[in-house]
């Protein structure tokens, strides 16, 4: 009896997380759109990882990217995976976070 019980009860919480992942709003899956394009424009050699010299090339003000990638680092590996960078995105210099906005391409 409560082997069954057990099992009805993670049938239950399976079902409550599957609904919850696809409750994300319109909003959400925009946001993470946006970020996906900002990576994927930063990403040049698309590796999957960022390099400080990707990141700044993106930029206008090389000195503001330079100490922004700083900041987005903070393990000090020399790239930021697309994680990375979403985790952080409020830290991106406001032309590089509107690059996923109406852009594929970097400003120049």
């Amino acid at each position: 009896m409560k082997a069954v019980f057990g099992k009805i009860v993670l049938a239950a919480g399976l079902a409550v997380l599957l609904l919850m992942t696809g409750c994300a709003t319109t909003e959400d899956k925009k946001a993470q759109a946006d970020q996906d394009a900002v990576c994927a424009s930063l990403d040049a050699n698309h590796d999957g990882k960022i390099t400080q010299e990707e990141f700044v090339a993106c930029a206008k003000d090389k000195k503001q990217a330079s100490e922004s990638f700083n900041k987005l680092d903070s393990g000090k590996k020399g790239y930021l995976t697309y994680d990375d960078v979403r985790r952080q995105y409020i830290l991106l210099p406001p032309e590089i976070s509107m690059m996923g906005a109406n852009r594929t391409r970097p400003f120049r």
